[in-house]
Parts: C-alpha cells; sequence; structure tokens
C-alpha cells in the first residue's frame, strides 16, 4: 500500500523532519485539548499516532498506525501497545472507547465519512472525537501560493482541496495522495453520523505562543490545521 510505504520510509526521520519550531506551538494547543477533554480513567484510541508523541502522554491509550515502522518506533518510545491498522476499518470492538483522537492530519488520507462511521463505533455512548485535519483555508499557505503561481490558481486549488505529498526511498520516489477541508465540510460530516459538535477551533494559526489563547476564536478558520471535539450521542 502506496500510503504505508511512505510513512514507512518517513518513520526514522520523523522526529527530526518535524521538529520544527511551529509544530511546538500546535503541539500546545494538543496539549490543551488532552488535559481538557480527557479524563484520566478514559482509555483512549490515538489514530494515525506516527511516532507515539501524545501516545506517550496518555495515561490509559492504544495507538494505531498505517505504517508498521512508524507503529514500532512509536511503541518504543510510548510504551503502549500500537497496532498496525486503516482509520477506515479499525480492528476493534463496538463500545470500546471512551476517546479517539487523530492529530496532525492523518485523516487527510482516508475517506473520511468511512473513518467516522468505524471512530463512532468503537465509541463507547457519550465518546469524545477529537482530530485535526489539513485546512483548505490555510492563510500561510494562500499567501505563498499567490506570490508562487498567482490568484486564478490558488483559487483552483482552493475549490479542489485535494494534493500531493511526495518521499524519496531508495532512489524511489513514492507519491500519496492528500485532502483539505474546510470546517463546514468537517461539521457536515459529523452531523451525518449524528455526532455532536461540541466546539472547533484551528492549530497553527500564528505559530506563535498566542495560538494557545485564539486556537478557539474566528482565526481558527485561517490556520493550517482545523480540528474539532465532538460527542457520540
Amino acid at each position: 500500500m502506496r500510503l504505508a510505504k511512505y510513512y514507512d520510509a518517513l518513520a526514522k526521520e520523523y522526529d527530526k523532519v518535524y521538529s520544527f519550531e511551529k509544530l511546538k506551538w500546535m503541539r500546545e494547543v494538543e496539549n490543551t485539548l488532552i488535559s481538557k477533554e480527557i479524563k484520566k480513567e478514559f482509555f483512549v484510541l490515538d489514530v494515525g499516532c506516527g511516532s507515539g508523541e501524545q501516545l506517550k502522554k496518555l495515561n490509559n491509550a492504544v495507538g494505531l498506525d498505517i505504517s508498521i515502522e512508524m507503529a514500532k518506533i512509536a511503541h518504543k518510545k510510548a510504551d503502549k501497545l500500537v497496532v498496525v491498522g486503516n482509520a477506515e476499518c479499525l480492528p476493534f470492538k463496538d463500545n470500546t472507547f471512551d476517546c479517539v483522537i487523530s492529530f496532525f492530519g492523518a485523516l487527510n488520507h482516508v475517506n473520511l465519512d468511512k473513518a467516522l462511521k468505524e471512530m463512532k463505533r468503537i465509541l463507547k455512548k457519550d465518546g469524545i472525537l477529537i482530530f485535526t485535519v489539513a485546512n483548505a483555508y490555510d492563510i500561510k499557505w494562500i499567501l505563498r501560493n499567490i506570490k508562487r503561481k498567482g490568484i486564478k490558481k490558488t483559487i483552483k486549488a482552493i475549490k479542489n482541496k485535494k494534493g500531493e505529498l511526495v518521499r524519496f526511498s531508495n532512489r524511489k520516489r513514492i507519491k500519496v495522495k492528500t485532502k483539505f477541508y474546510t470546517l463546514k465540510d468537517i461539521e457536515d460530516a459529523l452531523k451525518k453520523h449524528n455526532f455532536e459538535v461540541k466546539y472547533t477551533f484551528g492549530a497553527n494559526i500564528t505559530n506563535t505562543f498566542i495560538d494557545k489563547f485564539i486556537y478557539r476564536s474566528f482565526l481558527k478558520n485561517f490556520g493550517s490545521y482545523i480540528g474539532v471535539v465532538a460527542k457520540k450521542d
């Protein structure tokens, strides 16, 4: 599977590649959400757990990642069970988890409708879902793209809401598709599956400490990532 190969190739240098300053403030927003929404006794699933950065902070949790190499690293870092799997077909029984999280755009690579259906299935009644996806209205990207390619091509790209990630491994080019969303897109998708939207938020808005104070303001619409806290009815 191409997506698994992409992240297998990235696994060994994942933490190095994504250690730059702007992620620090996105992690701060994620930490705030974890602290606010996840009770100590909650049993949590981290979908697309990557190298286990958030998984290691959770008291009682299981990780899931599509990459076996990434799963190995997450298991070692977090000292927790990490399962290799896909968000569209979660290998867990119904009503298993108190909370499901998925940060940093893991859901950008999957069919969001199928993933939400699965997440709802494995959540207990009144279970909490917290996730982020890449934002189609990322203002920093929009301004950069206008400068490089002009307004018309940028508007076309925003409407398209699709892109690609490219990585080289053993001199081979690995390309995977990714999707972008608006807050309305994810709210509509959640309502379709009868989730109650508690609130939405943004991350990487200014890439500074200010993000911790404005992540739920109107400016959330223009961050690199947008997200939601929802509850299963």
